[in-house]
């Protein structure tokens, strides 16, 4: 590599690096709001929530690593230009050309990157993240419960004569629940213990010396199963007063899946996931990462000002495209998600026309001679703009 190749790269990380880092600081903080209002109260919370934060981080590095390289360019590129070192460049005989040959090595290693977290850390950590709101969602019954009070949680009542201080002990339990199709549960104890929500288990309780009585409903209940009083002296039960059920397991949502898991599920999806739902999951993420190489030849040529302009737009044109094309691929997605449109029309038409954009500006700024002064059409648009403005609203300039 080059000392020109070395201090393009240089310069390009370390902002890239510092807008990764807030990126992520930003996004997660806004999320944590929400993780922070089911876990707070429960012990070792503090704990349980950087768990499930850090569950979030391959799903936010996916958007912010592209998103950092984009803007990186455009601030780099940007000041280069003003500072007069992109004139420097080109008058050393150094082309257009070889100022993207760094940028593309980088995006080369940004796919590779990209491809590891889209094809497996996000859907591990999204399938964890599910899992952990699971177990929390049953782990919030022991911050509910309290002695010698009726609560309801999930359709199911409990009431509880004595806790212990340690809340993993129980006497004098009275248990009533309502199924969907109108039957009716009650179990009474007289002694128990809680046993925490451990991975994929939810919160169970493992009862002594009891009653369990089912009644099937009026109406719409399962025949098969008659009225029946049980009188028990071990049983074990979730927080509905049923056996035990696990979480589900990984793979019955298509964001679940691999990218080889995607690719086998094509000629046989699973169970409860529709053909379109496959495709429009492994298009929209192959899409996605496919799309860096193409950053750099939109975000350079936007990013080299005209000479002696008085603005450059460059950042807000680039950040614009770049949202624009972001909201294209989720809308051809969703489409291709519902079984509307193929996947070539509603997500490689877009990247195809994102790389023609990306060619097409390459080619203008290294083919066109520059204009050398005087104002711009979008400068004087500007200017007639805020002139219009200082006269509607009584706006004025002090400066030149």
């Amino acid at each position: 590599m080059s000392l020109l190749s070395r201090y393009l790269v240089g310069q390009i990380l370390r902002p890239m690096l510092a807008i990764v880092l807030v990126a992520l600081a930003v996004l997660l903080a806004e999320r944590m709001l929400r993780v922070l209002d089911i876990v707070i109260g429960w012990r070792g919370s503090m704990l349980v929530l950087l768990e499930m934060l850090s569950y979030l981080v391959p799903h936010y590095m996916g958007v912010a690593l592209p998103a950092a390289f984009f803007l990186a360019i455009l601030v780099v590129f940007g000041r280069l230009s003003r500072d007069g070192e992109i004139d420097a460049m080109l008058a050393a005989g150094r082309g257009l050309h070889e100022l993207l040959r760094p940028l593309l090595v980088i995006a080369a290693l940004l796919v590779l990157i990209n491809a590891a977290i889209v094809s497996h850390l996000q859907p591990y950590s999204r399938y964890a993240y599910r899992a952990a709101l699971f177990a929390l969602s049953n782990v919030s019954f022991l911050t509910l419960i309290r002695e010698r009070a009726f609560v309801t949680l999930a359709g199911t009542t409990y009431a509880v004569d004595r806790l212990s201080p340690e809340r993993d002990r129980l006497e004098g339990l009275v248990l009533f629940s309502r199924m969907a199709d109108g039957s009716t549960l009650a179990i009474t104890a007289r002694r128990g213990r809680i046993l925490a929500a451990q991975g994929e288990q939810p919160v169970r309780f493992d009862l002594e010396d009891g009653v369990h009585q089912f009644v099937p409903g009026v109406e719409g209940g399962d025949r098969s199963r008659p009225a029946a009083t049980i009188r028990f002296r071990s049983f074990t039960t979730d927080l509905e007063g049923r056996e035990p059920k696990p979480f589900r397991p990984r793979g019955e949502d298509e964001r679940e899946l691999t990218l080889p898991e995607l690719v086998a599920a094509r000629a046989e999806p699973p169970r409860g996931i529709d053909p379109p739902e496959i495709e429009a999951e492994l298009h929209g993420r192959l899409a996605r990462v496919l799309s860096i190489p193409l950053l750099p030849l939109v975000a350079l040529p936007l990013a080299i000002a005209r000479r002696r302009a008085r603005r450059s737009y460059g950042i807000v044109v680039g950040l614009t495209l770049l949202l624009a094309y972001n909201q294209v691929l989720h809308f051809g997605e969703s489409l291709v998600d519902d079984g509307k449109l193929s996947p070539w029309l509603g997500l490689w038409l877009p990247f195809g026309l994102f790389l023609a954009l990306g060619a097409m500006l390459t080619w203008w700024r290294s083919a066109r001679v520059p204009h050398g002064g005087g104002s711009g059409r979008i400068d004087l648009l500007v200017e007639r703009l805020e002139a219009w403005a200082g006269q509607r609203f009584g706006l004025r300039s002090d400066g030149p």
